[in-house]
């Protein structure tokens, strides 16, 4: 699959595609209501970055099949393919509220195409923690149910990846033993900035990041005009209450009307 040049190492994964592109244009407009993003989520994670993860990440295995033409030319009917090993364990954060439809596409997609029985979903209340000044200072975790992750491809899809501090959360509640034994850390987002890859890959440098857009619309001209990653020290994506620029607004409400 396409994607565009960076400077952020080979562990992140900035798609480009033209039809990903512009559903995520639809959905980041004001005027689109909930039920379209909804909609527009679900499709942007089943069609585009649930198929890049499982092209660059998930392994495969050999198959042969007897096609219905067998019964005409014997063994010249059998056709041999490589396919997603179908015993491949997954385990998928559900974050509420924002990653709830995102989580909930890739297991059922997922349980379409492996053994429903080595797909499982894990759940996390999470919100932000903001200060006197509504900037971010933290992720508050209110409830969760999560199982091992032994040999597991760990999806954390979360539309908006903005501080990173929901990833690292969520990566520490899991335990670094359980980490260290996944067969893979990936984050799936619409949406990333600069920071949150640097925060990221701070702590977690072997997480392998997928979005289909790197907003960092608070950098000057000449970082903007530059490929991605090339002045790291003055990107910025975020306002200084921790929004992205230019975003999609909160996500978290336009998917669920939950304030």
């Amino acid at each position: 699959m396409k994607q565009i040049s960076h400077h952020y190492g080979p562990n992140v994964h900035i798609l480009d595609d033209l039809m990903a592109t512009s559903g995520l244009a639809r959905l980041s407009n004001s005027k689109t209501g909930q039920h379209e993003v909804r909609g527009l989520t679900g499709a942007l994670y089943r069609e585009v970055l649930l198929r890049a993860v499982i092209n660059l990440i998930f392994p495969t295995s050999s198959v042969g099949v007897m096609t219905p033409m067998a019964k005409f030319v014997d063994k010249r009917g059998m056709l041999l393919a490589e396919v997603i090993n179908p015993t491949t364990k997954v385990a998928i954060a559900t974050l509420l509220r924002a990653g709830e439809v995102p989580a909930s596409v890739c297991f059922n997609r997922l349980s379409g195409i492996l053994d429903p029985d080595t797909v499982r979903q894990d759940f996390f209340g999470a919100g932000r923690i903001t200060n006197d000044a509504h900037q971010v200072t933290g992720t508050d975790v209110t409830y969760m149910k999560i199982g091992d992750l032994q040999d597991r491809v760990l999806l954390i899809p979360d539309p908006m990846g903005a501080t990173g501090g929901t990833v690292v959360k969520t990566l520490s509640l899991y335990s670094a033993d359980q980490v260290s034994v996944a067969r893979a850390i990936v984050a799936m987002h619409l949406i990333i900035t600069p920071e949150y890859i640097k925060r990221v890959h701070a702590e977690h440098p072997q997480a392998k990041i997928f979005a289909l857009r790197l907003d960092r619309g608070m950098s000057d001209q000449e970082v903007l005009e530059s490929v991605p990653g090339t002045f790291p020290d003055r990107e910025r994506g975020l306002t200084d209450n921790h929004y992205i620029v230019p975003g999609a607004g909160d996500l978290g409400y336009r998917l669920t009307g939950a304030i």
